[in-house]
């Protein structure tokens, strides 16, 4: 698949959030494409290892706002929203990206089960000069590759050692990162934070109350919202209603559903209820932010 199959078309439609193929790499993404997902946060369904290697990028990933510099990796695990604010002339970004469909083959979550409190609450790590080197071979060599007519080049066990490739070179970055926090959290609390975090980014359009959270990870309700709260730094609520809360924001920007359709999609008994609850927290009615 060539790159410019993703880029934006001439009818201003939305670039692809997931893949229609199991694999994509390019190591050369420009300013373009970058600002156009500043329209309004995007819902990632695919895994996506973005590598800066020039310029900045200023997003909000998920829940809280980062600046994307050079030699930072940012790590966008399936169901990340994000969103672009600003983006530099002269940014240059590298990225190899795994469709849904591919990941599910390969059993991701678990193999990522380890990493995923660190991904979401640590998504952009910085990483050495040398070893940026050794990143920005491996796009450029995987870009060259994608452009040969050679299929077997990338067949699913190949994609899947590359995959495995990323996941553990990450490992070690994100790893660090964490033992540099003042206060990093024991094993069972990143565990316990991981199966939350699965289990809000598959369910939150249908569970938004917490006891089925705690329920499903087998802890009392205090002690569960005391961990999530210890570790992440937001209640299990807040992490539920960003999640609503920005989904109903990509669908009220991004698609032509009814506000009634879309607070059903999102799991509100009428859309009334949809309105209070859109507005506590942005400010606005779902309709005065789509006219916004």
């Amino acid at each position: 698949m060539e790159f410019d199959d993703l880029k934006i078309d001439d009818s201003g439609k939305l670039p692809m959030f997931d893949l229609p193929v199991d694999f994509v790499v390019y190591d050369n993404v420009t300013a373009q494409l970058l600002n156009f997902y500043g329209t309004f946060p995007c819902k990632m369904d695919t895994f996506v290892l973005a590598f800066c290697e020039k310029g900045s990028v200023k997003a909000t990933i998920n829940l809280w706002d980062y600046e994307v510099k050079a030699n930072d990796f940012a790590i966008i695990i399936p169901g990340t929203f994000i969103q672009i604010h600003e983006v530099a002339d002269d940014v240059k970004v590298s990225f190899v990206a795994f469709s849904s469909k591919f990941l599910r083959t390969v059993n991701f979550w678990k193999s990522m089960s380890k990493l995923l409190m660190p991904a979401f609450i640590n998504p952009v790590i910085h990483v050495e000069d040398k070893l940026a080197r050794i990143y920005l071979d491996s796009f450029s060599l995987l870009t060259r590759a994608s452009e040969l007519e050679d299929t077997a080049l990338f067949s699913t066990e190949i994609i899947r050692d590359i995959l495995h490739f990323y996941i553990d070179s990450i490992s070690s970055a994100l790893s660090l990162n964490m033992a540099h926090q003042s206060s990093s959290p024991s094993s069972r609390e990143s565990e316990i934070v991981g199966e939350f975090l699965q289990l809000a980014f598959e369910n939150y359009r249908d569970e938004h109350k917490i006891s089925f959270y705690a329920h499903e990870v087998n802890l009392t309700l205090s002690h569960f919202c005391n961990v999530i709260s210890k570790t992440t730094g937001m209640t299990p609520q807040e992490i539920i209603m960003n999640l609503i809360i920005m989904d109903a924001k990509t669908q009220l920007k991004g698609t032509e559903h009814s506000v009634a359709k879309i607070a059903s999609i999102l799991g509100f008994v009428t859309p009334t209820t949809f309105n209070r609850y859109f507005k506590t927290y942005t400010g606005l009615t779902p309709q005065e932010y789509r006219n916004s």
